[in-house]
């Protein structure tokens, strides 16, 4: 009783510390990326700097659940490969201690990390993503006062309108711009400028009336005209008011991925969407079990071979398996008409269930049939 004890604590640290190391070094990969992205929208303007780290915390559990499942592969891989490059498992072999020994003994890590995915998936994600979905919606309704970078031009508009906001200095305590200019553009369908209307102004301030923000500016001029022509207009003025901001509104419902699950479960059979982010988040759960158990025979290396000698291979065989998972959902979120019954997340994952079968028993199964 004490021999299997020993060999499953044994291979559970190892796979346990593997696991973590190799979480961490796949989170840091990841997080930087997506913060070079957010930092780049800050630095624009776009996202306010404090709002930074509160998405990149919403945003965590959303990147835990991807890559627990592929770390936990991962680390099985690396582990078991390393005891047969070191001929523990032939040693462990002779000792009584099976094949089917040492997949009883992963059976608490892989609960483990199902369970952790489950909860990220189906309850802490969701809710991570309607948080930064509503910080995002209220980003979309700062003033340009708020999200102004003292000494750069801030640019906001779409294809036929454009507004270009200037201020020389801030004074945040008084909230205060100085030196400010606001240029107000609209385009003709072939990108030419059909007029512009420009504001210089010594001092601004942010004001609200009706639930409307509005740039209070005081000691200023206005031109207005056609550029090219000379039918320019200038109007001195102490005080005046440009709108920056939309009226005030009720918090849009969050998408899809920001609902809860019970939503998604009432909704499956009349949305789509409801439908394919249903299956993705079971779909996430399932991933950890099967990926795992294909991991243990995938490890078995010859020693001539290096333990790295499976390891691409098998990462890529991950790869397909999570990517025709997606491409599944995208499928299922186009189809507007009545779902094909093979237009289902499950096929995906009784294919992979059959390619494990075969990794553990196909050998047996061909040398049988030669014999026969």
């Amino acid at each position: 009783m004490g021999q299997p004890l020993i060999l499953h604590r044994y291979i559970n640290r190892q796979v346990f510390l593997t696991t973590v190391m190799v979480t961490f070094i796949l989170v840091m990969v990841l997080v930087s990326g997506r913060f070079i992205k957010y930092l780049a929208e800050a630095a624009a303007g776009e996202i306010a700097a404090d709002a930074l780290f509160l998405v990149m915390a919403f945003r965590m559990p959303e990147f835990l659940q991807m890559i627990v499942p592929l770390s936990l592969y991962i680390g099985l891989l690396l582990v078991l490969g390393r005891m047969h490059m070191d001929n523990e498992m032939v040693v462990l072999q002779a000792g009584g201690q099976g094949h089917g020994r040492i997949v009883r003994s992963l059976i608490m890590p892989i609960l483990m990390a199902t369970t952790l995915v489950a909860m990220f998936s189906l309850y802490v994600t969701p809710r991570g993503d309607a948080e930064v979905n509503r910080i995002f919606e209220e980003q979309k309704d700062r003033s340009v006062l708020e999200l102004l970078t003292p000494g750069r031009f801030h640019v906001k508009g779409s294809s036929n309108t454009q507004r270009a906001t200037y201020a020389e200095q801030m004074n945040r305590e008084k909230g205060v711009l100085e030196n400010v200019f606001v240029a107000d553009a609209r385009f003709q369908a072939r990108g030419e400028a059909d007029r512009l209307l420009t504001v210089w102004a010594k001092s601004g301030k942010l004001v609200q009336e009706d639930g409307i923000s509005y740039l209070l500016l005081t000691e200023g001029f206005q031109y207005q005209g056609k550029p090219g022509q000379s039918d320019y207009k200038e109007i001195g003025f102490q005080e005046a008011r440009v709108r920056i901001g939309k009226e005030r509104t009720d918090s849009r419902p969050p998408k899809v991925r920001g609902r809860p699950t019970p939503e998604l479960i009432d909704e499956r059979d009349s949305n789509r969407d409801a439908m394919a982010e249903l299956q993705w988040r079971i779909a996430l759960i399932l991933t950890v079990p099967i990926m795992a158990l294909a991991a243990i025979p995938l490890a078995r290396v010859n020693p001539r071979q290096g333990r790295f000698y499976r390891l691409i291979p098998a990462v890529l065989g991950y790869m397909l398996y999570v990517g025709m998972l997606l491409v599944t959902r995208s499928a299922i979120e186009d189809h507007r008409d009545a779902l094909p019954w093979y237009l289902h997340t499950g096929w995906v994952h009784l294919v992979a269930v059959v390619v494990v079968f075969l990794l553990y028993f196909g050998g047996r199964i061909f040398r049988r049939r030669r014999r026969a």
